[in-house]
């Protein structure tokens, strides 16, 4: 009996065709970064190229929500329009981390601007910006998927930690410039701002805003000689691309990473080597308010990797949570610490990320953390509770923070 062929997938009216050529996407490539890549191919730019690949549903390739996600129409045109599997389309977008570093994550499409308000206000993920490795574009002008997370903060092929500013203009990547060098930083710097041109090494103009022009592959790298730090690099990738279950065995030292990303402080790191030291300033202010999204300092790749040494240290001891718990909690300033009033977040940690970021899994180090009061649940509105997480807050408006585990039903 022959084998029975599956029907083709249902595309919407006006599906493309198909390109004759297409480029291959990359070992763990974005999206974003593969549809630059056939942009140059074809010498066209972004607005040009969207149609010809079916993703015209509104809201999915916003500069917030390229590369997130896409829905099923659009995957079945993309596929059509260049040959690859669903897999293959899927294995560049962000959603692949539902099931780990991005719970909760609303399907697309993302037709109203608020749609991903109450996820985006915890999630731990650079919608707008990108880490890099300069050697690696350097290599190949791609851009990995994991960069957009705050979990990637070594480049396990180069050993070392990835940057996150343009080293021209000092400011973050968007990497949304399709049909440019992905190795130019293509940002516009104001042409008011006089000390950031010239800081640039840009001539002072009068036109509106004059480009960068920053080679990112040329960037000043920092080699990572933490062991502690590579090792648990290599855990959280683990937890990342792993299999089912290698990913689960994982769970517990991001858990314990992310709750050491939250409460670090110098005196944890004394036996860390010098590359992390120097993450965590007495004094001034380490990241531009001017850029919202850079703010908390997770988004630093030397922060995470700090994190991550915690993280492995206490792993390596094999401590219990609660002893890794109380580790945490005897190492915390005191109110009238220089630490505590400068940089240190408040119990509830920051804003929604209990709620919708990586404390959403229910694992020993987070009951532990929530029993022993190192963190607590903020109160959310009704449109900010997630309904995958196992630890709830008291709806009552107005009501104190009340840190009670609860599961879902």
């Amino acid at each position: 009996m022959p084998a029975q062929v599956p029907d083709p997938p249902r595309l919407r009216p006006g599906a493309p065709r198909r390109l004759p050529a297409v480029p291959v996407p990359g070992w763990r490539e974005s999206l974003p970064s593969w549809i630059n890549r056939l942009c140059l191919a074809y010498e066209v730019r972004g607005p040009d190229i969207i149609p010809a690949l079916g993703l015209n549903v509104r809201g999915e390739m916003r500069p917030t929500t390229a590369g997130l996600a896409l829905s099923p129409p659009s995957i079945a045109a993309l596929g059509a329009a260049t040959g690859f599997s669903e897999q293959t389309i899927g294995g560049m977008l962000l959603s692949r981390f539902t099931a780990t570093a991005l719970p909760n994550l609303p399907r697309p499409p993302y037709g109203h601007p608020g749609a991903l308000t109450a996820w985006a206000a915890g999630a731990w993920a650079l919608r707008r910006h990108s880490n890099f490795c300069p050697r690696c574009l350097a290599r190949d002008g791609r851009w990995r998927l994991e960069w957009k997370l705050p979990w990637s903060f070594v480049c396990l092929d180069h050993v070392i930690y990835l940057c996150n500013r343009c080293p021209r203009c000092g400011r973050a990547q968007s990497r949304l410039c399709w049909g440019r060098d992905s190795r130019e930083c293509r940002l516009m710097q104001p042409a008011s701002d006089a000390a950031a041109l010239l800081r640039a090494d840009l001539p002072l103009r009068k036109e509106p805003n004059a480009v960068c022009r920053g080679r990112l592959d040329e960037a000043a790298t920092v080699p990572v000689t933490d062991a502690r730090a590579f090792e648990g690099q290599e855990r959280l990738m683990r937890w990342l691309y792993g299999a089912v279950d290698e990913s689960a065995r994982e769970e517990e030292f991001a858990s314990l990473t992310a709750l050491a990303a939250q409460c670090l402080t110098p005196e944890m790191l004394r036996r860390a080597q010098p590359e992390l030291r120097p993450v965590l300033p007495l004094d001034g202010d380490a990241w531009p308010r001017t850029q919202p999204e850079l703010s908390p300092l997770w988004t630093d790749p030397l922060w995470m990797a700090a994190a991550a040494h915690v993280a492995q240290r206490l792993s390596a001891t094999r401590y219990r949570p609660e002893r890794s718990v109380l580790w945490l909690n005897l190492r915390q300033p005191g109110p009238a610490h220089p630490w505590k009033r400068l940089y240190w977040r408040n119990p509830a940690l920051h804003g929604t990320a209990l709620v919708f970021g990586p404390f959403h899994h229910d694992t020993e180090h987070m009951r532990e953390a929530l029993r022993t009061g190192l963190v607590a649940l903020p109160y959310q509105g009704p449109a900010y509770i997630n309904t995958h997480s196992p630890y709830r807050v008291h709806p009552a408006a107005g009501s104190k923070v009340l840190p009670y585990p609860q599961r879902s039903e």
